[in-house]
C-alpha cells in the first residue's frame, strides 16, 4: 500500500483536500503534542506540508522543522507554499533517515503511518531520531466514514474492485491495542492512544467527488472514465448520502487515532 501522487494532484490535494479535511486534522494533532518555541521537529510523510507549516509557526524562528516524504510531487508543492518559511524539505523513506539520532524534541506524522512498509522499523527509526523525553504523536484514521464507503462502493461499481480496493485501503488502519503494542515495542513509554472526531463538512456529491478523486492515487482510473460513468458514479454516492445533506453540504462524523509515547 502507498500514496503516490503526480501530475496535477498534488495541486488539488492542497487546494480541496487539505482546507476541507487535513488542515483541521493537522490542527487537532498539534493540540496533542503542544509543541515549543525553539523545539526541533519532524514531520514525516509530510505531504504538502500542512502540518510541516503549522508546527514551524508554533516552534518559531529559533526551532527546526523538516519535512519528510517520499513524494517528489507533493514535497514540490510543499517547498512552493513555504517560501516565507525556514522548513528544510527532505524525500526519504522512513526507515533510512540520513539524519542524526537524538536531534528532535518530538515527531509528527498525520495519515501517513498506514503506508510504511515496515510499521515497526520506522518506529524503532522515530526512536533512535528522537532526544531522550522526545515525544511522537502520530494519526490514522479510525476506519471508513460515511462518505468513505459510499465513495469506495461506487467506485468499486464503475471502475473495479481492484482500484476499489486500492482506495479502501488508505482506512484500513492498524487497531489501538496493535499502535500500543508496536510503539511499545519499540522503546516508547506513557503509549496511549486518543480517539479524535470531527464533524467534516464538505460540498454536495456533485462539486466534491471529482475533486476528491482527482487528487487521490487512482485519479487516472476515475479521469479514463467516459462523461457518462462519472456522473452515474456521482450520483450513486448522492444517493447514497442523501441523509447526509445539510444545506449545499455534506455533513458527516469523521474520525482518526493518534498514538502518542515518549522516549
Amino acid at each position: 500500500m502507498s500514496f503516490q501522487l503526480s501530475g496535477s494532484a498534488p495541486g488539488i490535494y492542497e487546494n480541496t483536500m487539505v482546507p476541507l479535511w487535513f488542515g483541521r486534522w493537522a490542527k487537532a494533532l498539534l493540540e496533542l503534542v503542544s509543541l515549543k518555541p525553539g523545539e526541533r521537529i519532524l514531520d514525516v510523510a509530510c505531504g504538502t506540508g500542512v502540518t510541516t507549516r503549522l508546527a514551524k509557526k508554533e516552534v518559531g524562528a529559533d526551532g527546526e522543522v523538516i519535512g519528510l516524504d517520499i513524494n517528489a510531487g507533493m514535497l514540490s508543492a510543499a517547498r512552493e507554499l513555504s517560501t516565507e518559511l525556514d522548513i528544510v524539505w527532505m524525500e526519504s523513506d522512513v526507515v533510512n533517515v540520513a539524519l542524526p539520532s537524538h536531534h528532535f524534541d518530538a515527531i509528527i506524522c498525520q495519515h501517513g503511518y498506514h503506508y510504511f512498509p515496515d510499521q515497526p522499523a520506522a518506529l524503532k527509526e522515530f526512536h533512535r531520531l528522537l532526544k531522550p523525553s522526545g515525544r511522537i504523536a502520530i494519526s490514522i484514521w479510525d476506519g471508513h466514514s460515511a462518505y468513505t464507503q459510499s465513495l469506495c462502493s461506487a467506485v468499486e461499481k464503475f471502475i473495479s474492485p481492484e482500484v476499489a480496493g486500492k482506495q479502501r485501503s488508505q482506512r484500513e488502519t492498524p487497531t489501538a491495542r496493535v499502535l500500543e503494542a508496536v510503539a511499545t515495542q519499540a522503546g516508547f513509554s506513557n503509549v496511549s492512544v486518543i480517539r479524535q472526531e470531527l464533524v467534516i463538512s464538505v460540498p454536495l456529491a456533485a462539486e466534491f467527488v471529482p475533486l476528491h478523486l482527482g487528487s487521490m492515487p487512482i485519479a487516472p482510473a476515475f479521469l479514463n472514465l467516459s462523461d457518462n460513468e462519472k456522473k452515474a458514479l456521482v450520483a450513486d454516492v448522492a444517493h447514497s448520502l442523501e441523509g447526509y445533506v445539510v444545506g449545499d453540504q455534506l455533513v458527516y462524523p469523521d474520525a482518526v487515532n493518534v498514538i502518542t509515547g515518549i522516549k
